[in-house]
């Protein structure tokens, strides 16, 4: 029996050509009979023919899950371990829309704490648009390692570069965290090249100015009630208003002793007003100028005493004055206080 092999089907397409051994070429019809009968073959080769081994791998599921979890795909861990690729694919793709499902939940993840702020995958595309790169042809991508935070980048060219931006991703927190320069441009916020804008502050006059702008004559004090002066004497009182007065804006240079106890040899204050003047046309002589000097002023006339001594001398710095009346003077080296019914009224009452 001469076996014959398959040489293919003839140009009409209705024929099948057959060879032998020595090179000699028959043809067969094919017809439904021919076609039965190779369905039938096929089928008992089928049946007879051992089943192939399973393919099986060392690594358990889990362990195929967080490698795929952490970045690398079904074909790079089988050229990694050397495991069989047809073992690792089973447990590829639901792992692969986990991290699929990352991607979008970080491109949505709004950046900064405001209602209205961009979301990440728009202030991306935006910014690198900026660049003159196409938004569609990045390429984001997530993973996580064990005991991990999940990270995210984008993938673009520039400049004929790969550059990749990273950012580290809190899914719970919907929180987002630049891990490079490039994520930091395209996500964190510069400070403007400008000067910080100072504090308005309004003008302040100067101390001089305020002080200019005070009334030359003192305000009338407010009158003590009888209960203060029954506890204080009204001396001590103006003392410590005025010693208050001149905490608060300054007092001109004190007189001299000498001109204070010149001043007040009369015994005190000669009031306001039409009482002064009234005063030194009855007398003929005005009270000593403020500034001028003891020995330079001019004496006033005063009473001879009861007990027949001699007149009181001049006055001069180096003895001081004896009242002629007897009254008690005021310490030496101490200006006399107006009281207050002075101060209110411009009068001294007995």
């Amino acid at each position: 029996m001469t076996e014959l092999h398959l040489v293919g089907p003839a140009d009409d397409g209705q024929q099948l050509v057959l060879a032998d051994s020595d090179g000699h070429e028959f043809r067969v019809a094919v017809t439904d009979e021919l076609r039965q009968a190779v369905r039938h073959a096929a089928a008992r080769v089928r049946e007879t023919a051992p089943a192939p081994a399973a393919a099986s791998s060392s690594m358990s599921p889990k362990e195929i899950q967080q490698r795929i979890r952490g970045g690398l795909t079904a074909a790079e861990l089988a050229e990694l371990t050397g495991e069989p690729l047809a073992a690792l694919t089973k447990f590829e793709a639901p792992v692969i829309a986990e991290r699929e499902y990352i991607v979008a939940l970080a491109r949505d993840t709004r950046i900064g704490s405001d209602a209205g702020a961009p979301i990440l995958g728009d202030l991306v595309a935006d910014r690198l648009a900026q660049r003159g790169i196409d938004p569609e042809a990045l390429a984001w991508d997530a993973w996580r390692e064990v005991d991990e935070p999940w990270k995210v980048c984008v993938d673009f060219r520039a400049d004929d570069r790969s550059v990749r931006a990273l950012w580290t991703f809190d899914h719970q927190a919907r929180s987002l965290t630049a891990q490079d320069d490039e994520s930091r441009w395209l996500t964190e916020t510069e400070l403007l090249d400008v000067p910080i804008p100072k504090r308005h502050l309004a003008a302040v006059r100067a101390q001089d100015d305020v002080e200019a702008a005070r009334p030359l004559h003192p305000s009338r004090p407010v009158q003590p009630t009888a209960a203060d002066s029954e506890t204080s004497e009204p001396a001590n009182a103006t003392e410590l208003l005025l010693q208050d007065l001149a905490e608060r804006r300054g007092t001109r240079d004190p007189l001299p002793v000498d001109e204070l106890d010149d001043h007040d040899e009369d015994g005190g204050f000669e009031g306001f007003g039409p009482a002064a003047k009234a005063r030194q046309a009855e007398t003929g002589f005005g009270a000593p100028r403020r500034g001028s000097s003891a020995s330079t002023a001019k004496p006033r006339p005063t009473a001879p005493t009861t007990s027949g001594a001699s007149p009181a001398s001049a006055p001069s710095a180096a003895s001081p004055r004896t009242p002629a009346n007897g009254e008690r003077r005021p310490r030496k080296g101490r200006a006399s206080v107006p009281s207050w019914d002075e101060i209110v009224f411009g009068a001294k009452h007995d």
